[in-house]
């Protein structure tokens, strides 16, 4: 399985770091370094693609990605 993209945010939780994919909502992960949450992730979301398309439906995949901040 390859070719696909994903957005993914990393944030500092804690004593560790957590790891979310918004293409899928419940795709989260978490790890004790910023590399393992990203491991841990990309695991998650393999087991996302490959149960979508066990059911015939594609992965998302967007073509424009925007990152930004608010301040409140």
């Amino acid at each position: 399985m390859s070719g696909y993209r994903f957005s993914v945010y990393v944030i500092r939780d804690g004593e560790g770091w957590a790891a979310c994919c918004p293409e899928f909502p419940d795709c989260r992960a978490w790890g004790a370094t910023y590399e393992a949450a990203l491991a841990n992730l990309r695991d998650v979301i393999q087991i996302f693609v490959e149960d979508g398309l066990g059911d015939d439906e594609p992965p998302p995949q967007h073509d424009e990605l925007s990152f930004t901040t608010l301040s409140l």
